[in-house]
């Protein structure tokens, strides 16, 4: 039951706040024809939790976002990826997260730990650099093995 106004508030942070951004970036990339944008979204867009519409539909709404862009700005030789963390060990992600829920999702997952913030960095890294240049419209899950 979660408020118009609670999804309009997370909308705005999680994807509204994006597409401004890339609008602004866009001015410069596309005369240069060259450039690579990487959307943050969540393992969240695909998996089903109670509780999360709001932030879900957010992070999967990044998700078509960024296929769109890959097919629209492909002739400017404009990359669109974007990464799908899981559980990452962030000062906000540990206080906001049961201990149980914590447990359970290493105990779910491949690598037996939650991510860290330099696995994510690691694979912007990796989609903003040439070992990546035939990639676009991707959505890249960091969990695990989740």
């Amino acid at each position: 039951m979660t408020t118009v106004n609670k999804f309009k508030e997370i909308f705005e942070t999680n994807f509204f706040s994006t597409v401004q951004f890339t609008q602004i970036i866009l001015k410069s990339m596309m005369p240069h024809k060259n450039g690579s944008i990487i959307n943050i979204s969540s393992t969240s867009a695909f998996d089903n939790e109670d509780g999360r519409s709001a932030y879900s539909s957010s992070k999967l709404s990044l998700v078509s976002l960024t296929k769109t862009l890959s097919n629209e700005l492909g002739r400017f030789n404009i990359r669109v990826n974007s990464i799908a963390p899981g559980l990452t060990q962030t000062d906000m992600a540990m206080q906001n997260t049961k201990k149980e829920l914590i447990d359970k999702i290493i105990d779910d997952t491949a690598l037996k730990r939650i991510g860290n913030t330099k696995d994510i960095a690691n694979t912007a890294l990796f989609l903003s650099s040439e070992l990546s240049s035939y990639i676009t419209g991707q959505t890249i899950r960091v969990d695990g093995g989740m």
